[in-house]
């Protein structure tokens, strides 16, 4: 077979059609379905079964994801990290980290480590979900719950409060509650059902009294404005809340409260560049503890 094949395998996978994935990839579609069928054809599997609307795995389609992305991972991984001296702060750092820790905090703290090393370059990913650490999609991971298996070194490195905030306008409108059974009479933001096992999804759906949310998103960034946009209440991070002027509900309460943990992949941690970026995140998040907890 020819590995690349791979590449088409995975993209039609995520786009769940031939077009969309000739567009990420620059191709024409019809390269893509030639690609696919000889991917098949060496294999000796169908992967995917056509249909007028899209393409869906089959079950041999389905047991060849794990491989297929695990083999990219290693393929990038070799691509950042190929013919770059492990003691010289040159290449590319990837760094995958939660969304809004990443977006209000680290980021914008990120210009010395560019001025001292200006010879690394950053790869930042930031999302809600946890990145796979399996695959060595990664040279550094945040993460705010401790990783239990894998081949990787975990630090923790601080701290991080959650709890509900509204905007001041919305809580002079709509009240303040000030107990939990209150919420009942107001409108809660929340997160959509594929992510409603986040913690802080259930700080908010666990909640007896509370029977639905009025706005559900997939990210923070869409719940941090709604809350600033006077919507409702959300469970947010203490210093991005602040940091937007939203006002704490239920103060009172005892915060959810996460660990950071710094994990850093087993075949990268002891390259000179991964060690530097890996230190000026955690000065970052130390020196930020004060408005994080």
């Amino acid at each position: 077979m020819n590995w690349d094949d791979l590449k088409y395998y995975l993209a039609v996978t995520r786009a769940r059609g031939l077009s969309e994935a000739a567009r990420k990839l620059h191709v024409s579609p019809s390269t893509v379905s030639r690609r696919i069928d000889a991917l098949e054809q060496a294999l000796g599997v169908k992967l995917f079964s056509r249909r007028q609307d899209g393409y869906d795995l089959t079950e041999a389609g389905e047991n060849l994801l794990s491989t297929a992305e695990q083999t990219e991972a290693n393929l990038l991984w070799l691509q950042r990290g190929a013919a770059i001296n492990e003691t010289d702060a040159v290449g590319v750092v990837r760094l995958v980290m939660p969304e809004l820790l990443g977006q209000y905090l680290i980021i914008p703290e990120l210009s010395k480590l560019q001025k001292d090393h200006p010879e690394i370059q950053l790869e930042v990913i930031t999302d809600v979900r946890s990145s796979p650490l399996t695959k060595r999609e990664a040279d550094l991971v945040l993460r705010l719950n401790r990783p239990t298996q894998g081949h990787y070194t975990v630090q923790r490195i601080g701290r991080l409060n959650q709890a509900l905030y509204a905007s001041e306008e919305y809580l002079a409108t709509m009240g303040t509650p000030q107990t939990s059974s209150d919420l009942v009479k107001h409108h809660l933001i929340g997160w959509d059902t594929e992510l409603s096992c986040l913690p802080l999804a259930r700080y908010i759906e666990e909640r007896p009294e509370i029977t639905k949310l009025y706005l559900r998103t997939g990210n923070f960034q869409a719940q941090l404005i709604a809350a600033q946009a006077n919507l409702g209440i959300a469970a947010l991070p203490k210093f991005a809340a602040q940091k937007f002027g939203l006002q704490a509900v239920l103060a009172h309460e005892p915060p959810l409260q996460s660990e950071i943990w710094m994990i850093k992949q087993e075949a990268s941690r002891h390259l000179k560049r991964v060690s530097i970026v890996a230190e000026a995140v955690t000065k970052i998040i130390k020196q930020a503890q004060p408005h994080l907890i």
